[in-house]
């Protein structure tokens, strides 16, 4: 035979019970954290998510306030179309007919004015050159002016929030000057 007692039969199968619930609290311990982590790591990305949507919403609402010349002629009222009041864009992210994202355009700032010499123009490849092109003098009738615009996008179902500044430089004449860039 084996040459096992009884009882010492019973104290291995008690000694295997024990250490089974241990292994089996281990187990259990490692499942729970992992599935901890992966609830995290999903949090994260979905963190990340968030501000990248409200990021590229205060891009395209900058944009869109640059690709025309409202923000000179009326910096209060950039937008053709305004949301809820005006220098503000909504955005249907997920497309469900509810607005995700808010962004709030603040009135532009002038921050500069140069005046372009007329050395600098290309008076016979460049139509718009040409009409700043102002005999003798070192100056010509046109200036640069360059503006900062900021946007601050919020995303209502998330929270997350981001803040957006970008200049832009336009063209215009020496006569417009204090009506377009007031100092």
């Amino acid at each position: 035979m084996s040459g096992l007692t009884t009882a010492s039969r019973r104290r291995q199968r008690g000694l295997v019970l024990a250490v089974s619930l241990i292994m089996l609290l281990v187990l259990t311990l490692i499942a729970v954290t992992a599935a901890n982590i992966a609830q995290t790591n999903l949090k994260v990305v979905q963190n990340v998510e968030s501000r990248e949507m409200a990021l590229f919403a205060a891009k395209a609402a900058l944009e869109e306030a640059i690709s025309s010349n409202r923000f000179t002629a009326s910096p209060d009222n950039i937008f053709l179309q305004s949301c809820k009041q005006p220098n503000e864009k909504c955005y249907d992210i997920d497309g469900d007919g509810t607005d995700d994202i808010e962004v709030f355009v603040d009135p532009p700032d002038c921050i500069i004015v140069m005046p372009i010499r007329n050395a600098e123009l290309d008076v016979f490849n460049t139509p718009g050159d040409a009409q700043c092109f102002l005999p003798p003098g070192e100056f010509s009738m046109c200036a640069r002016s360059v503006w900062e615009l900021r946007a601050t996008a919020i995303d209502s179902v998330t929270g997350a929030r981001v803040s957006v500044r970008q200049g832009v430089s336009i063209l215009t004449t020496l006569n417009n000057i204090a009506s377009v860039c007031p100092t």
